[in-house]
C-alpha cells in the first residue's frame, strides 16, 4: 500500500525589524560613525547659537529667527543623515538641490504641531488644576510619540522622492492608520526604557542597601550612580533611535 507524502509546512519567522537595521549598521561602521558625528555637530550648533544669542541679547532666545535658524541647522544636519541612510540601501550621491524643501517641510511640521499644543494649552487651562498633572501626562505621550514618527515617515517619504505635500499626508496617514508597520520601532523603545528602568531601580536598592550604614559614602555612591544612569539612558536611547531611522527608512521603501 503506498502512502501519500503529505507536504511539509514551512515556518517562515521575519526577521526583527530592529535586528535587521542593527546588522544593516553594524556592516557599515563608516557611515554610522559619520551619522553620529553629524549628529554631535548639530548639537554643538545648537550651543554655539545659544551662546552667540546669549551674547547679541537674551531675548533673541524666544524670537522666531533664532528658532528657524535651530530649524535649519537641524534641516541642514538631518538631511546628510539621510543621505547615509540611502547609502546603506543603494548607491547614492548627495545633492543640496532638495534642501530648502526640506527645511519647508519641517517648518510646516513645526507649525502643525505648535497649533496642537497651542490648543492642547486653552484644554490644560480649562480643567481643575489638581487634574492638570494627570491630563498633560496622558495628552503628552501620544502627542510626543506621534510627533517622532510622523517626522520621520515624512523624512523618509521626502527623500525618496515625495514631494513636501506627500510627504506630510503620507505620514499622517500612516501614523494613525497603519501603526502596525510602524509599532515595532515604539516598542522596542518602551520596553529598553522599562529595561533600563528596572535595572536602575534594582542597581539604586542595592547602593542603598550596601551603603545605608555610611550615609556619606551613599551620598558619594549614589550621585556617580545618578550621573552613570543618565550617560548610559542617553547613550541608549540615541542609540535606539539612530536605529530606528534605518528602520522608517526601511519601512517607506516597503511601503511606496
Amino acid at each position: 500500500m503506498k502512502t501519500k507524502n503529505i507536504p511539509k509546512k514551512t515556518i517562515v519567522i521575519r526577521e526583527s525589524l530592529f535586528i535587521k537595521s542593527f546588522k544593516l549598521a553594524k556592516s557599515n561602521p563608516n557611515k554610522v560613525g559619520l551619522m553620529i558625528l553629524f549628529d554631535l555637530l548639530f548639537l554643538f550648533s545648537v550651543y554655539a547659537l545659544y551662546r552667540i544669542s546669549l551674547f547679541l541679547s537674551i531675548f533673541i532666545i524666544f524670537s522666531l529667527i533664532y528658532y528657524l535658524t535651530i530649524l535649519f541647522a537641524y534641516s541642514f544636519f538631518k538631511y546628510i543623515i539621510l543621505d547615509y541612510i540611502k547609502s546603506l540601501f543603494e548607491k547614492t550621491e548627495i545633492s543640496f538641490k532638495k534642501l530648502g524643501q526640506f527645511y519647508s517641510l519641517n517648518i510646516i511640521i513645526a507649525g502643525i504641531f505648535f497649533a496642537i499644543m497651542f490648543l492642547a494649552n486653552f484644554l490644560l487651562a480649562s480643567i481643575k488644576p489638581e487634574y492638570r498633572p494627570f491630563v498633560f501626562i496622558f495628552l503628552a505621550i501620544p502627542y510626543l510619540l506621534f510627533l517622532y514618527v510622523i517626522v520621520n515617515i515624512s523624512h523618509s517619504s521626502f527623500y525618496q522622492g515625495a514631494s513636501i505635500k506627500e510627504a506630510v499626508k503620507k505620514s499622517f496617514r500612516i501614523a494613525f492608520t497603519k501603526m502596525k508597520i510602524y509599532r515595532e520601532t515604539i516598542l522596542i523603545m518602551i520596553l529598553l526604557a522599562l529595561a533600563l528602568w528596572l535595572l536602575f531601580f534594582g542597581s539604586g536598592y542595592l547602593i542603598r542597601l550596601l551603603a545605608s550604614k555610611n550615609y556619606s559614602l551613599y551620598l558619594n555612591t549614589y550621585a556617580y550612580f545618578k550621573q552613570a544612569s543618565i550617560i548610559v539612558f542617553d547613550l541608549v536611547f540615541y542609540l535606539v533611535v539612530l536605529i530606528n531611522r534605518i528602520s522608517f527608512y526601511d519601512i517607506i521603501r516597503e511601503n511606496k
